[in-house]
């Protein structure tokens, strides 16, 4: 069974065929996925993507999805992972009305707003997530750091390690003189605008879009995709899925928490 990861990360397995923008591990091909996948009509069984549609326009996701139709073999599965927008949202009412309730609401409130938003309008690497990540006060408080694990499966504090050395490479040379470029041209406007003229966040911190369960059946469906399912984060048409540790962790629990949306369609 041949099996693709689309823009894997740093969740993959040895035994898919594993790609993305970057890549710092053997087991992962670099591809720029946005220029179409460069493999052979029906050539896969299985393609499967975590948390990266959301960072995609509609315009790139309709292309990309007409890709993964054309690599996929006939009865071929796709498994999707998005942040689920209606989850995200009922929580956000849930806890607005529990508002007047204590601190402990008023915290959650504090996070259920940066889950919504942050990634929609941040200029910054780590946005106002980060800052909560790097909060003491919230490392400290066993409640709230019980409620960030629930929604969006981070344990904190998140200790920052490079699991692996950069090798030194022409697209890596050629990154860190546009970056070089990139600071030099910022100089040039007034500190005050710059946040408006430049987004320092990258483009895998950005969401360009949201989905719910309607939306994003509702896309399978216009692409072609057929018998399309939500699925639970531990359940799955895949032969085998959970033995590869891409959405449920080792102890059983979920990768993205409760605040994610699992789909999946056949190909006709």
């Amino acid at each position: 069974m041949k099996m693709l990861n689309v823009a894997c990360g740093s969740r993959y397995h040895k035994d898919w065929i594993n790609i993305d923008f970057y890549a710092d591990s053997k087991n992962i091909k670099r591809v720029n996925i946005l220029k179409g996948l460069p493999f052979k009509n029906n050539s896969f069984d299985i393609v499967y993507s975590s948390h990266f549609f959301e960072h995609l326009s509609l315009h790139n996701a309709k292309y990309i999805l007409k890709e993964i139709h054309r690599i996929l073999k006939q009865d071929g599965i796709i498994r999707i992972v998005v942040p689920d927008l209606e989850n995200i949202c009922r929580e956000y009412l849930k806890i607005l009305e529990n508002i007047e309730d204590g601190k402990d609401y008023q915290k959650k409130y504090d996070w259920i707003v940066i889950e919504l938003l942050d990634q929609m309008i941040r200029s910054e690497s780590g946005g106002e997530m980060g800052k909560i990540y790097a909060n003491p006060s919230v490392v400290k408080n066993e409640s709230l750091k019980k409620y960030i694990l629930k929604r969006v499966g981070v344990d904190l504090p998140i200790i920052k390690r490079n699991d692996y050395k950069r090798k030194i490479s022409s697209a890596l040379i050629l990154n860190k003189i546009i970056s070089i470029y990139t600071q030099m041209i910022k100089l040039l406007v007034p500190k005050k605008m710059r946040e408006l003229v430049f987004i320092n966040a990258s483009i895998g911190e950005m969401h360009k879009w949201m989905y719910d369960k309607y939306s994003l059946t509702k896309l399978l469906c216009d692409m072609n995709f057929i018998d399309i399912e939500i699925k639970d984060y531990n359940k799955s048409r895949i032969a085998d899925f959970n033995q590869y540790f891409l959405d449920i962790k080792k102890d059983g629990t979920s990768y993205k928490g409760d605040s994610s949306l699992y789909i999946e369609a056949i190909k006709p």
